[in-house]
Formats: structure tokens, sequence, C-alpha cells
């Protein structure tokens, strides 16, 4: 009988050391293509909080306004240069769209936290880079039933057209790396990036999705592009489950991770880590040369 509890003992112990090196695993390399890191962390944490707060602080004069227009849409936007611009050199560009929120044509409102948290002193040092954040005047995504997946899908318009063709022009026109366009966006704008590389997967070098619905149509060309995934399975506005299939759909053939936050809503979804990870991972990130 002593045997018996000694090996049952032994058992529980072993088990809870793999799950204990399991979870320390997952946290150790929560950026890995093919992974799910389900992540529990405190509603609006002060640490996250404190960082956000600081980030919509930041004064955007740095983004210079500007125009796209052709005979189908006209497209409001800012665009950052990296700071201390040396001519001689190509910068990578982040573009970032907005949420359903930010919609309109003052050119200001656009300026949520992933456009901002590039002009912190830390990021503007340490990852010179060029940002446009563009702002739609109508929405610039909108979901339907797909019938056979059971979930919402996306799909975008004339204005993400304009958006895409006059980044073409931009990238003749600017020192910028045509190996490092990167995408993001949350809610619509999450939505945005995954119409954006269905669209144009020559052009983008990593894309990172937040609280998005994805656009599937266009699935087997994105099987080479770094993508990553963040949604909150409390989230009500846009509900995670289209996220959550196309990541089950590309997570054995491309290269796609996800971050799933237990207990967070659509709101609350950006953490402190989530924006010190963002530069990180973006910047391993060259067209046709995986890094992660």
């Amino acid at each position: 009988m002593q045997n018996f509890l000694m090996i049952v003992r032994v058992t529980k112990f072993f088990i809870l050391l793999s799950i204990v090196f399991s979870i320390v695993s997952c946290l150790s390399s929560p950026t890995k293509f093919g992974t799910k890191t389900e992540i529990f962390d405190k509603k609006d944490s002060l640490k996250s909080v404190a960082k956000i707060k600081e980030i919509k602080a930041l004064d955007y004069s740095d983004f210079k306004p500007g125009k796209f227009k052709d005979d189908k849409a006209e497209v409001n936007y800012r665009l950052l240069k990296p700071k201390n611009l040396d001519k001689t050199k190509k910068y990578p560009l982040i573009l970032v769209f907005h949420g359903s929120g930010a919609i309109g044509t003052n050119n200001t409102s656009q300026m949520g936290v992933l456009s901002k948290m590039w002009l912190s002193p830390e990021n503007r040092g340490k990852y010179p880079t060029y940002v446009l954040s563009p702002q739609f005047p109508v929405r610039s995504s909108n979901y339907h039933l797909d019938e056979s997946r059971k979930v919402k899908v996306s799909e975008s318009n004339e204005h993400l057209d304009l958006v895409l063709k006059s980044l073409d022009s931009l990238i003749i026109k600017e020192n910028i790396d045509p190996n490092r366009i990167y995408v993001m966006g949350f809610s619509m704008g999450g939505a945005t990036t995954s119409n954006a590389i269905s669209k144009r997967p020559d052009l983008f070098a990593a894309a990172i999705n937040v609280s998005g619905i994805s656009q599937f149509d266009q699935i087997k060309e994105l099987q080479k592009m770094p993508i990553w995934i963040v949604h909150g399975s409390l989230d009500t506005d846009n509900f995670p489950q289209s996220n959550f299939k196309f990541y089950e759909e590309m997570k054995d053939q491309g290269n796609v991770f996800l971050w799933e936050y237990k207990d967070k809503y659509h709101n609350n979804i950006l953490s402190s880590e989530l924006i010190e990870e963002v530069p990180k991972f973006l910047f391993k990130q060259k067209k046709n040369n995986l890094s992660i």
C-alpha cells in the first residue's frame, strides 16, 4: 500500500512538473509560429493602464498630414518619418489601420495607441521607421457570415484599394525598404489588416491583426507571411471565432501564431506586454527571410 501511494505521489509530481515546464516554455517563446499562447492578465492591470495612458499623451505633431485621392475615393493620412533620417539608408514602413470609432475626415481621430506607440523615445531611437496612419471616411472593412465556416469574414472596399495603390508610390518617393513593409490594426483595423494582406500578399513582410475579423479567400497565398493574431476570449464586439478559425486553418501550413487573452474584452485588449513585443516581432521580419 505504501509503495502504491509513493508511486501515486511521484506520478503527480511529474505531471505537475510537466505542466509547469509547458507553461514556462510557452511564456518563453510566445511568438513561435504555429503556437497559441493563452494569457491570463488582470483586466486593465496598473502597468498596462499606465503604459497606454503614457502613449495616448504623446504629441503626434511629427506625423505630418496628407491626402490620397483618385477618381473613386479620398483618404486622409498622417506620415511619421524616421528621426534623423539618413537619405543613404532605407527604412521599414508600418501601415497602421484604425478601428471604426475613428472613422471620419478630421485626420486626427486615427491617431490611436498603435500609431502613437512609435513616438515613444525608446521606439524612436531603437526602431527608426516610417509609420503611415490613414483615416477612412467610411468603414474600411465589412463583415458577413461564411456559411461553410460558420464564422464572420471580412471584405474591404475602394478606400483600401486607394491606400495600397498610393503606398506603391510612397515607397518609390521616400527612403522605404520594399522588403520591410508591415501592417497592423485594431478592431475594424485588424480586419482591414487581413484584407490588405489578402489583396497584396506580395507587398507585406508581416502583419498583426488585433481583435479583427479575418478574410479567408486568399488563405493559400498567405502561407509564407508571418501573421500574429491577438484576440480576447471575452470580446463581444468582434467575436473571436473568426480569428481563431483563421489560426486553426493556418497553424500547420502557414507562419501564424495566436495570443488569446482569456480575461479580456474588446476595448481593453491592448496591454503593456503586447506594446513591448510588437516592435521586436516586426523588426525581425523581412520579406522572403522569415525570423521568429
